[in-house]
């Protein structure tokens, strides 16, 4: 079967799409980082910016798919990263401890063992999920990491 992008432009169609998402439900799952990325962001009065890590979750319980009626199921993660005055990663003490938080959940925070943003993804581990209210709708987010084990 071929694909015309034209033809599906001008398709048209007699059902309605759906205009809110079910998130995942509030609790304790086993998920998989699926997705890693460094993001930049900024404050809406543009007074701070800085760059994120963002983790796309990928949710590993069959009953929550099976619930949301999706094959896949996946929540997000952002971690702000605190950065020194050159632009690199800060170390020192009290400075990134959700990003150190993160990394020993994955086996990633040994001293002398070598670490790259990279070797997040593909590793399992224990997440809490909470909901985030903005306006009516409710949004699925990961709150805490713990050791898969």
């Amino acid at each position: 079967m071929s694909f015309d992008p034209n033809t599906f432009l001008n398709a048209t169609f007699d059902e309605t799409n759906d205009t809110k998402i079910t998130p995942c439900p509030a609790g304790e799952y086993l998920a998989m980082a699926d997705k890693v990325e460094i993001k930049p962001w900024a404050s809406r009065d543009g007074s701070s910016s800085g760059l994120k890590l963002s983790i796309l979750w990928e949710i590993q319980d069959e009953n929550v798919k099976a619930l949301l009626g999706r094959d896949v199921v996946k929540v997000p993660q952002d971690q702000m990263l605190d950065l020194t005055d050159t632009g690199a990663l800060d170390f020192s003490k009290g400075r990134n401890v959700g990003l150190g938080r993160l990394r020993e959940a994955l086996d990633l925070n040994t001293p002398g063992q070598p670490f790259s943003f990279g070797m997040i993804q593909g590793r399992l581990a224990k997440v809490i999920v909470s909901h985030r209210p903005v306006g009516e709708d409710l949004y699925a987010e990961i709150k805490k990491i713990a050791k898969a084990s």
